[in-house]
């Protein structure tokens, strides 16, 4: 009898050990994909201003001319830059039901350029979760330091992010969002690390052709345009800005 319940207590010890190995492997399961930046997503609509009047498609990790992303000085390896358009809003449309998001974060700014002046730039940024008004700000420009967004978006199906040309008209209008991110994460330091990250990115934009513009033929980028004619938790995550502060490389496509 003995010989027949040692096997029986092996099985039993291996089928309990599984058990109270599967909320560990769940718990892990859960710090995987944390952070998932706007820039690496597919985009349900988009447009900012272009040249010829068509719209184009806001720039992922760059200025709008293909240039990398600087807000006041400040590099950004992660972003979205958008050009204001003339009687409408520029926009970018992002589906995020089902994702399990928590919280959207992001440095807002203008960015800077080499090639094109942008020095007149002044932008406004609202933010509509299923079409709720849940954060606007300020008149952005390129005086100020990029200041730190952060709202929540859970059981937010869609978000969109609309920014006008702060009633000024649009020359120079490049508006940006440093480090534009979702997170199913309420870890402040993770977040705060994505945000400032100033190395090359592990994840990739998605294909132009994923992108639903309204405009499918319309340009990713839209060139320098009227430019050239003229959490709580997280605020201290603003005083750590000038560790992304670095000397500014040689342009990247120009």
């Amino acid at each position: 009898m003995a010989d027949i319940m040692k096997p029986l207590k092996i099985i039993a010890a291996v089928l309990a050990a599984l058990l109270f190995a599967v909320p560990v492997l769940q718990a892990n399961g859960e710090n995987e994909g944390m952070i998932t930046y706007l820039s690496d997503m597919d985009w349900t609509k988009a447009e900012i201003y272009s040249a010829d009047g068509n719209g184009a498609m806001p720039a992922r990790d760059e200025n709008v001319v293909g240039e990398e992303l600087w807000l006041y000085d400040i590099f950004f390896a992660k972003g979205v830059c958008l050009h204001a358009m003339s009687g409408k809003n520029a926009y970018i449309e992002v589906d995020i039901e089902g994702k399990g998001f928590r919280s959207f974060h992001a440095y807002a700014g203008t960015a800077e350029s080499e090639i094109c002046d942008v020095t007149m730039a002044s932008v406004r940024f609202k933010f509509k979760a299923d079409g709720k008004v849940v954060y606007k700000t300020d008149l952005v420009t390129p005086k100020q330091r990029p200041s730190l967004i952060s709202f929540d978006v859970t059981d937010c199906k869609t978000l969109r992010i609309e920014m006008d040309d702060g009633g000024d008209g649009i020359s120079g209008d490049w508006g940006a969002l440093g480090g534009a991110l979702f997170a199913t994460t309420e870890n402040s330091d993770e977040i705060e690390k994505a945000l400032l990250a100033d190395g090359p990115a592990e994840t990739t934009a998605p294909p132009e052709e994923k992108d639903k513009n309204a405009n499918d033929q319309a340009p990713r980028q839209g060139g320098c345009g009227s430019a050239g004619a003229g959490g709580a938790a997280l605020a201290a995550a603003a005083g750590s800005l000038a560790v992304t502060k670095k000397t500014r490389k040689s342009n990247k496509k120009h």
